[in-house]
């Protein structure tokens, strides 16, 4: 006889269950143990006795709880994550077990599970203030931030505590609302004046400002509350590091040593004795914290990089090797021997060392780091890409690792070097690829095809299967007009790396030009198929089917190109002139206007409408929209541009026009139009010297636009250089010998002689 599904399944629950009835008394004991142990201190051992229980009974919720809080106290962030979450799995009505979740998921950056979790404590008790306050917080990483104030407001309704107003001020804040946020923290500071909290949130605020005396008051008034409290002491002391200030800083440092006593806030105490130069003192606070055996390891470990950098090489190895003979499996041990031996050249050995620090703790940034820049030693530069873009998941605010994937983007010649520093590297080390690109490049970009075609010719034929020296040859050809050339150089640089974006524009071009739309749009649809998401994918989408008689659906993709990436100025220029050419510049800016009504925390929509109001000439109109976005939104690169080169036609406010050319290059520091606008920014500044470099990056970018050649060659022509002027200002004259300027540059050359 067949036996129902049924049947079969509650017979396999009960016997789970009476699996577990059997064993809940060794679960049980197991758990006694770990309170015992976690209520004396020893949080090591709680831990194994909490995962001792949890073997025994997998189901025991109880286990799973206490050993996420062991976890906590251990620093272990992933497992009280993994832990919270199953207990709140097996305790589905427990609102504090959602809560503990939810916090916990906030904290990893999952704001949607973070969101479920508080839904699920309010189901329970629907008047939870935490819940919403975590629902709200969740909303706000979800971007949803008109539900984060809705829900947040609800919380202030039913318990109006000063930690929920500086909640309300942080929302509002994040939705461009500066007045309402500061009345918010301020409200926060109101209701608990004693509020240390409190008052560190409204610090911040005025710093996020730019009010650096009002922040500095307010961590000042937090101190005076509780001089002994490690948030107030650190805000300060990260706060004087952050404005240039170090000396100021070491006496709140010490205050937090004194006051948790945790490792990380001796670690930073060392690293700022090392910062300032003051190794003796460094090497004495680790000394000091080596004496406790839980902390031996790491502390001769960063005694051995100290040891090093005083060129004590020699006891710097043995102090690593010393550290690793005891704990092999010590990730920082590894880390600092790898550095020790890339500095060193031993490559071979740095790259073991490196590799199996990342396998001991895969998201450990200091260990993917060291792994990126072994692979750039060793000239992998998809190694080391990969390494530093996982340094950039686990910190996405490590500037280092920015620093290194930009320099490994520029040696794949996707952003040209200054020239003088091409042609020194390519002195240097004449086999070194990349330093051949970059100058090949760059000469090709000043119109020296000679030189170029050598360079090239040479790359071609020591490394046919890089993609980027293919890419470059199809660029020399399509420069002297070998279209079938370039094509095939395209097709061949496509061929090694599918997900370049330069040669599949090159072979677009190729197509347009030869009247075959179809072909064109089939590649584009190709890429969009592999990066769907790719802002730069979608903007040459939209740049197509404009071009083949398309301009809603061209109009889409440009859309999409800026809903992807914000500060994608070639999508906003490109969307700009599309409407425009579609004379619809009034419907466009009503269209955007009323986009932004939508989104308030977006700076896209509103930055389109001041675009296209300039576009038509309208600079008052769209200078007034300018300020406005980078006032509540000082890292908009498109507005701080846009503003600042506004501001430099005019001769006005050149001092403010720099601040904004430098905060877009900050966001942008490829972008030729961002470049053109600060070199154009220093010549009304009268600083020529400083704006060749920027200008010529420009230049490099986009050698066939006669304006950067023409702004390039104001530049060399104020600092006296004239054969440079001379050659520069030619060669925007005959790019488009009618272009706007073309009458000054034909007057600065008559000057020149």
């Amino acid at each position: 006889m067949k036996v129902p599904h049924w049947i079969r399944l509650v017979v396999a629950m009960a016997l789970v269950a009476a699996s577990a009835a059997g064993c809940s008394k060794s679960a049980q004991t197991y758990l006694e143990r770990g309170n015992a142990e976690l209520e004396k201190g020893n949080v090591d051992a709680a831990v194994l006795e909490y995962r001792n229980a949890v073997s025994k009974d997998a189901m025991f919720a109880p286990a799973r709880v206490k050993l996420a809080e062991a976890y906590l106290r251990q620093g272990n962030v992933a497992g009280a994550l993994s832990e919270s979450v199953r207990a709140a799995d097996l305790l589905p009505n427990d609102v504090d077990a959602q809560l503990k979740a939810a916090t916990l998921l906030l904290v990893a950056r999952r704001a949607e599970d973070a969101k479920a979790r508080a839904e699920k404590a309010l189901a329970v008790n629907p008047t939870n203030v935490d819940a919403l306050v975590l629902r709200a917080n969740a909303m706000a990483g979800l971007t949803d931030l008109d539900g984060a104030l809705e829900e947040i407001q609800h919380a202030l309704r039913l318990e109006p505590r000063s930690s929920f107003q500086a909640q309300l001020g942080m929302i509002q804040a994040a939705r461009g609302n500066p007045l309402e946020a500061e009345a918010a923290f301020r409200q926060a500071v109101a209701s608990a004046p004693k509020s240390v909290t409190a008052r560190v949130a409204l610090g911040q605020f005025f710093w996020s400002g730019g009010r650096l005396a009002d922040a500095e008051r307010t961590f000042q008034e937090a101190l005076a509350i509780d001089p002994a409290n490690v948030l107030a002491n650190r805000a300060l002391a990260v706060f004087y590091l952050r404005s240039e200030r170090a000396p100021e800083a070491e006496t709140y440092l010490k205050a937090v040593v004194e006051a948790s006593g945790v490792i990380e806030a001796r670690m930073a105490l060392v690293d700022y004795y090392v910062g300032l130069k003051r190794p003796a003192e460094a090497l004495a606070v680790l000394e000091k914290l080596s004496a406790d055996p839980r902390y031996w390891a790491i502390a001769r470990a960063r005694i051995a990089d100290i040891q090093y950098a005083e060129g004590k090489t020699a006891e710097a190895f043995r102090i690593a090797d010393e550290v690793l003979s005891k704990h092999p499996t010590l990730v920082g041990g590894r880390i600092v021997r790898g550095r020790l031996l890339l500095a060193e050249g031993r490559m071979e050995d740095a790259l073991k060392d490196a590799l199996e620090a990342v396998k001991l703790d895969p998201k450990n940034a200091e260990g993917q780091f060291l792994l990126g820049s072994v692979y750039d030693g060793k000239r992998d530069l998809d190694g080391a890409a990969k390494a530093f873009a996982e340094v950039l998941k686990v910190n996405p605010r490590a500037a280092e690792a920015q620093l290194r994937l930009a320099m490994i983007e520029m040696q794949r010649n996707s952003l040209p070097s200054a020239a003088q520093f091409a042609q020194q590297a390519a002195t240097l080390q004449p086999g070194n690829l990349d330093a051949q690109l970059v100058l090949a490049r760059i000469l090709l970009a000043r119109g020296d095809l000679d030189r170029a075609s050598t360079i090239t010719a040479g790359l071609v034929q020591s490394a046919p299967g890089e993609a980027h020296v293919q890419n470059q040859a199809g660029m020399l050809a399509l420069a002297k007009g070998d279209r079938a050339g370039a094509r095939e150089a395209f097709e061949k640089a496509l061929s090694l790396n599918d997900r370049l974006t330069e040669p599949l524009t090159g072979l677009v071009a190729l197509d347009l030009e030869a009247k075959k739309p179809a072909e064109a749009r089939a590649r584009v649809e190709r890429r969009l198929q592999k990066t769907p998401d790719s802002s730069l994918a979608l903007a040459l989408a939209g740049r197509t089917w404009a071009a083949t008689g398309d301009p809603v659906k061209g109009e889409e993709f440009l859309r999409r190109a800026i809903d992807a990436d914000s500060a994608n100025l070639d999508a906003y220029a490109l969307l700009g002139g599309l409407l425009l050419a579609q004379g619809k510049p009034d419907l466009a800016v009503s269209e955007f206007d009323r986009l932004a009504a939508r989104q308030p925390w977006s700076v896209g929509a509103p930055t389109m409408a001041a675009t296209i109001l300039q576009a038509q000439g309208k600079d008052v109109e769209a200078r007034r929209r300018f300020e406005a976005i980078v006032e509540t939104n000082p890292h908009a690169a498109v507005a701080a541009n846009n503003l600042a080169w506004i501001y430099a036609s005019r001769g006005e406010n050149l001092d403010k026009a720099l601040q904004l050319a430098q905060a877009a290059k900050a966001v942008k520091p490829d972008h030729p139009d961002v470049n053109d606008t600060l070199g154009f920014v220093y010549i009304k500044k009268q600083l020529a010297s400083l704006a060749i470099t920027p200008l010529r990056m420009a230049a490099e970018k986009v050698p066939g636009n006669p304006t950067f050649q023409y702004h390039l060659g104001l530049a060399y022509a104020q600092t006296g250089d004239k054969a440079a002027a001379r050659e520069a200002l030619g060669r925007a004259l005959k790019l488009k010998p009618d272009f706007e300027g073309a009458e000054d540059a034909r007057q600065v050359l008559r000057t020149l002689g």
